[in-house]
């Protein structure tokens, strides 16, 4: 990957007079400022053309990929406020006219990038390399990124790390692929479960769509399969409880990489009014007068989105890190949340109990060195199958899993390397669901979703730092309960009887559900 960036910094003052000064200051920058950080000559950065303009300087900059020439142009920037210091000027300002960026090789259409990186930068396709091209960035988008978050997009799209499209080896699988999986178990039902918990009142649909209330039996089993989870997954191997909060700030949910860019469309978000007495007053006349909602004087009056209903479950533990030190010897650091509900909007995919705008999960996430975070990826996966598996008495199996954002189609063409633990970004379990037909072609049922091993992404991007600059990484866990009860349930029926002896003596005796007369 190479840059060439045309920019310029502004200072306080005339700097023709010191065009001496700035030709010692440009040599000092190439031999030693901006080749920091660079392994070799050709990954740091260099200024490769200047000229003074009354009090402008303008730069060419060129680079390779560890000191990037929109990060060089900040360096200069910092370094020629101190040195401009002695001539009693300042820098009041810095601008790139022009970034461009030759990535290499295009593994993806030149007409995807463009739809991707519309009203951003231009995508250009130069003798085989996709090329980008930047105008006219600001100092403020320089500083907060904005072309290395565009890049890392990109990037995800031509090469992603850890995954190829063009498997050469045996150790390349595609994302799906079964790693493991129980033996077959014998099917005591075959019914659709939503249908037939609705039919005996397990379950009532609440008026909005994926929703619904869950009855006395139905609330027994979930708690049953919950505490399992922590029991005989978690608590063995130290995680302690801690309650993370469900709505969350819009400022604290963007550094969730992966959600605004990809999943903006499937969160709900949360508008709030002014905590006064002459708030919604127009609103609150008209359903006193009416009984009717006037939802156009409601818009009006709030104020938003500001908020919203947590999606990921884990995000509270990063923002609990945000901007503090940790030290290595104290990791790792091993907590589960089951305190409420998750949000997702899935929109007309919502389906029965497998797929709801808001269901019950326990959170696992972990904070660690990047052995440990591995290690404990691969161990609450093992025992969650080991759950499902011996415990529960169900037919279940472990697979390569694809990101949240990534259809089923795209998956299956995308292959990941797992030939080491450690190069498998994520781990799924799912169970077979027999109403839906033969085990061996219908869609199985992903309950232990996102056995993930995040490495340093969400460390970086809620800036959580070492003590001694120690690489640390985080990992987490979902597990959907109303899934695995889905799961369960699709195996096992409704009848007590039929259920495996460790349920049965955990759960005592099943409440009744409640009986109506219409």
């Amino acid at each position: 990957m190479e840059f060439k960036l045309k920019g310029e910094i502004q200072a306080s003052g005339n700097l023709e007079g010191l065009k001496e000064a700035v030709t010692s200051w440009v040599d000092e920058l190439n031999r030693e400022v901006l080749l920091r950080g660079a392994k070799s000559p050709k990954e740091g950065a260099r200024i490769s053309g200047w000229r003074i303009e009354g009090n402008r300087l303008l730069l060419t900059i060129e680079s390779g990929r560890a000191v990037r020439a929109h990060s060089a142009l900040l360096r200069v920037r910092n370094f020629l406020a101190d040195k401009l210091g002695g001539y009693r000027l300042g820098v009041r300002g810095l601008k790139a006219e022009e970034v461009k960026i030759i990535v290499g090789d295009s593994t993806a259409s030149s007409d995807a990038l463009r739809r991707v990186l519309e009203g951003l930068a231009e995508v250009q396709i130069v003798e085989g390399k996709t090329v980008i091209v930047f105008k006219e960035v600001g100092s403020r988008n320089l500083e907060k990124g904005v072309i290395d978050r565009v890049l890392k997009k990109v990037e995800s799209m031509l090469t992603p790390v850890s995954v190829t499209t063009r498997p050469e080896k045996p150790t390349y699988v595609p994302m799906g692929y079964v790693i493991k999986e129980s033996a077959r178990k014998d099917v005591k039902f075959n019914g659709d479960v939503s249908e037939w918990a609705e039919k005996l009142n397990w379950i009532k649909r609440y008026p909005g769509r994926g929703q619904w209330i869950l009855t006395a039996p139905m609330t027994a089993l979930i708690n049953l399969i919950m505490d399992m989870i922590v029991d005989d997954v978690l608590k063995p191997m130290g995680f302690e409880e801690w309650m993370f909060p469900k709505l969350t700030p819009l400022q604290v949910m963007a550094k969730m990489p992966g959600y605004f860019d990809n999943l903006a469309e499937g969160m709900l978000y949360v508008f709030t009014p002014e905590r006064e007495e002459e708030a919604l007053k127009e609103f609150k006349r008209r359903f006193s007068l009416t009984g009717e909602l006037d939802l156009e004087s409601l818009k009006k009056e709030l104020s938003g989105p500001n908020y919203v209903l947590e999606p990921a479950q884990c995000t509270p533990f990063y923002q609990f890190f945000s901007g503090e030190i940790v030290n290595l010897d104290d990791l790792p650091i091993k907590v589960f949340d089951r305190s409420g509900w998750t949000w997702r909007w899935e929109g007309k995919a919502t389906r029965g109990l497998e797929r709801t705008i808001e269901f019950y999960r326990v959170e696992a996430v972990w904070l660690s060195s990047p052995e440990e975070a591995v290690e404990i990826r691969d161990e609450v996966a093992e025992r969650s199958m080991e759950l499902a598996d011996k415990k529960l008495d169900l037919e279940v199996r472990m697979v390569v899993g694809a990101p949240f954002y990534m259809s089923s189609d795209e998956a299956s063409k995308t292959y990941v390397d797992i030939s080491s633990s450690d190069k498998i970004p994520t781990l799924d379990l799912e169970a077979w669901l027999p109403y839906r037909g033969p085990r061996e072609s219908s869609e199985w049922l992903e309950i232990g979703g996102a056995f993930s091993c995040h490495k340093d992404k969400y460390v970086k991007s809620f800036k959580i730092k070492e003590a001694k600059g120690r690489d640390i990484w985080t990992g987490c866990s979902g597990f959907g309960v109303t899934r695995w009860v889905t799961a369960f349930l699709a195996q096992k029926g409704f009848n007590l009887d039929d259920w495996p002896s460790e349920v049965k003596r955990r759960i005592g005796k099943l409440p009744k559900p409640v009986k109506t007369i219409t």
